[in-house]
Order: C-alpha cells, then sequence, then structure tokens
C-alpha cells in the first residue's frame, strides 16, 4: 500500500504543476495581449451552480488542477497496458482540444469577441505543451517504477 500511496502523491505533485504551467502558458496571452485563453481555461459559467462557486477564482482554479491530476493518472495507469506515454498523452490532450468550441458555445460570458481561430490555435499549443509535459512526468514515474 506504500507503493501506491507514492504513486498518488506523485500524480499529485505532478499534476498540479503540469496544471499551473498550462495557466501560467494561457496567462501570457491574457495579460500581454487581452486574449482571455486563461479566463477560458477556469470558465464553469455553464454549469448549475451559485454565482459565489461559479465565478471564485481559486474554487475554479482548483478544478482545473484536478483535472491535470485525474490526467496523468489515466496516463500513467494507460501506461502500465500500453506503455508509450507520449503518444497516450498526446492523443488523450488532442482529443480534449477540441472541448474547445462546446466550451465556447456553452460560456454564458464569451470570453472571445472577434474570430476565435488563433485563440483555439493557442489553446490547441498550450495543450499540446501540456500533453508533453504529463508524458515526461509520466516516464519519470515509470523509471522509478522499473528501478523500485
Amino acid at each position: 500500500m506504500i507503493g501506491n500511496n507514492k504513486r498518488i502523491i506523485s500524480w499529485i505533485l505532478y499534476g498540479t504543476i503540469a496544471g499551473v504551467l498550462l495557466a501560467c502558458f494561457f496567462y501570457i496571452p491574457e495579460v500581454l495581449f487581452e486574449m482571455k485563453l486563461y479566463t477560458f481555461l477556469l470558465n464553469i459559467d455553464f454549469l448549475p451552480l451559485p454565482d459565489s462557486i461559479i465565478y471564485n477564482e481559486p474554487f475554479q482554479f482548483s478544478l482545473h488542477i484536478i483535472i491535470a491530476i485525474i490526467l496523468i493518472a489515466v496516463v500513467d495507469v494507460l501506461c502500465k497496458i500500453y506503455n508509450h506515454p507520449y503518444q497516450i498523452s498526446l492523443v488523450i490532450n488532442g482529443v480534449m482540444s477540441f472541448t474547445f468550441f462546446p466550451l465556447y458555445h456553452l460560456a454564458v460570458e464569451k470570453p472571445f469577441s472577434d474570430s476565435i481561430t488563433l485563440p483555439f490555435l493557442l489553446w490547441l499549443l498550450g495543450h499540446i505543451l501540456f500533453a508533453i509535459i504529463i508524458a515526461y512526468f509520466v516516464a519519470q514515474l515509470n523509471k522509478k517504477r522499473s528501478t523500485d
């Protein structure tokens, strides 16, 4: 059981780091060019929740980090079967990138007023980088697993 606890702690650590890095990647164009990718990443205004929750940035950010932790755990578990962390992570995050369109249409407050082409391309690039980061961490976990 101790080994499993170490694995879960690693997922939490690496998922948090990967999630923070993705958020930073989207925060930069928001600050520099007012392209609200970070806002879009955290947006949950379409959920039937009270405004005090929907517009609570720490809560939104926590959800984002939880998703990142779940993603790294899924990639790690799938790597026990397929042992290709980069391919698995890129496929999962490639598919997740296309949630951009339904999430954009569900958003009550639209974060982009003009064309969504450039925001989508940056969204896709961010998720590709996120996939590479996740795969790198999972590869490191699997190196540790093979030496244990």
